[in-house]
């Protein structure tokens, strides 16, 4: 009985850490074995493994097993580059602050201090962020840069956004007001760039393919929850409506800020094409 017992606490303790990582293992499997190869591209063709030939594969990581020129078919493979330094370190650091994040807001979620507004939030970055680090893991890899600086603006603001929001999902945090500001003002101005970008054309227009628009419904619909909930939250601590949730200097402060944003964002890092 003493056994069982302790096995259990055990279990409880440690849950935290299986969950945290069965959802991060599970995230590249979604995206490429479901996402990429069922509904994106599901009528590619079958890779003739045993005439596959990988010629530009330094083969640095395989040592004195393979020779350049003599490489066939790999599961995985990658070249002894700078670049692949970068990918590398940019990855393990994704999958290490997410693993304590998850970690970190289930244990809230046992102890009953989440607050549930924030963790929604939370839940719609999830999205937002991984598109961030697979479009510069694309970048890097293919040595596409056009677009580098001009994403750099979208991912840092979203991180900040991101770091305030699981800094309030406890309920033992204190909901402040700027860090409020900053969600709302953010996501303002992402909705106000992808507005003048893509999610006009693609969400209203309904142009291009239906892959793009539903990459763009699945960012703009968490800029929209970053603007509404936030609200209410601040609403809900200063005992009033949402309309009235903030001061006139509150907002003229966000419409200077979005509008700061929308300048850097749309006419200083532009795209190079």
């Amino acid at each position: 009985m003493v056994n069982s017992k302790n096995m259990t606490a055990c279990l409880n303790q440690h849950f935290s850490k299986f969950l945290a990582a069965g959802i991060i293992l599970c995230i590249p499997s979604i995206q490429i074995g479901v996402i990429h190869k069922m509904l994106w591209v599901p009528n590619k063709p079958p890779v003739n493994r045993s005439a596959c030939r990988c010629n530009c594969f330094d083969t640095i990581f395989k040592g004195s097993y393979e020779q350049t020129h003599k490489t066939g078919y790999k599961h995985m493979y990658f070249n002894a580059t700078p670049q692949m330094l970068v990918i590398w370190i940019m990855v393990l650091g994704s999958i290490l602050v997410s693993y304590e994040t998850l970690k970190h807001l289930w244990d809230l979620y046992q102890n009953r201090k989440l607050r549930w507004r924030m963790f929604i939030l939370f839940v719609a970055d999830v999205y937002p962020n991984y598109f961030s680090l697979w479009a510069y893991f694309n970048y890097i890899n293919d040595g596409y840069y056009g677009q580098f600086v001009h994403q750099l603006f979208f991912t840092l603001t979203e991180l900040f956004s991101t770091w305030n929001i699981i800094l309030m999902c406890s309920t033992e945090a204190e909901v402040k007001s700027w860090r409020i500001l900053c969600i709302i003002a953010i996501s303002s101005i992402h909705i106000f760039l992808g507005g003048v970008d893509q999610f006009f054309k693609q969400l209203i227009l309904l142009k291009e393919n239906p892959s793009q628009r539903f990459r763009s419904l699945v960012l703009v619909v968490p800029d929209l929850l970053h603007v509404i909930l936030p609200l209410q939250e601040l609403a809900l601590i200063r005992h009033s409506s949402c309309r009235n949730a903030l001061t006139r200097t509150e907002i003229i402060k966000i419409i200077l800020t979005v509008l700061t944003g929308f300048i850097i964002g749309n006419y200083i890092l532009k795209e190079v094409q």
